[in-house]
């Protein structure tokens, strides 16, 4: 393909990246889409390991609850991860590209019936760091959190399990709530087509120079 081509490509590409909506990578990262039978007006249910009722999650350790409207709940259902009892872990694979960097995304609170200090253990392709709620009443959002490049085109893995600080006991019941789990392939920044089409447009000055020698 001449550099000509390759240059209108790329400036195409940037253009429709531009204006195209990023695409979550996770299924049901809101938690609303759940087995008939689980839902409800509010309180909680209690989904054991190996559930399937939580569309697109594989449910581990004991247990979660699925809770609405307490709780600390953040946004229609939200998962606290100390089911009854816990702990907890969540888990969902999703189809990465070799050389693409994802970003995680996910909104955290912590159930006001149990101590301070809850948490969870994250681990995103592979890649592991432990998130403290600090707010007893409202969530944080903890936007790009983690990220990764993956080494290998396939499947990664993104996993969260209940955790708590050095010095604080597990509740059991009362632990960190998530909601709102969100997996991004990042996207080049305009800057970087812009060194890229200035790079072909060098290569194809030198091309034009040689030829004329």
């Amino acid at each position: 393909m001449k550099i000509t081509a390759i240059a209108a490509v790329l400036a195409l590409f940037a253009a429709g990246t531009a204006s195209a909506s990023p695409i979550n990578l996770i299924t049901n990262g809101d938690f609303e889409t759940v087995a008939p039978g689980y839902t409800f007006a509010s309180g909680f249910q209690v989904v054991n390991s190996g559930s399937s009722a939580i569309t697109g999650w594989n449910v581990g350790a004991s247990s979660v609850d699925l809770i609405r409207n307490a709780y600390n709940a953040i946004d229609g259902y939200s998962i606290d991860l100390l089911g009854t009892p816990g702990p907890g872990f969540l888990s969902q694979s999703f189809s990465v590209v070799a050389g693409q960097t994802y970003n995680l995304s996910f909104d955290m609170a912590r159930n006001p019936n149990g101590p301070a200090g809850q948490g969870v253990a994250v681990s995103f392709g592979g890649v592991a760091q432990d998130f403290y709620s600090t707010a007893g009443a409202s969530n944080t959002l903890y936007s790009n959190s983690l990220s990764f490049t993956a080494a290998s085109t396939g499947l990664a893995t993104l996993s969260f399990a209940s955790a708590a600080k050095a010095g604080t006991p597990f509740d059991n019941y009362s632990g960190a709530v998530i909601d709102n789990v969100a997996v991004m392939a990042a996207v080049p920044e305009p800057e970087t087509y812009a060194m890229l089409l200035a790079g072909l447009g060098l290569m194809g000055f030198l091309r034009r120079r040689k030829a004329a020698n």
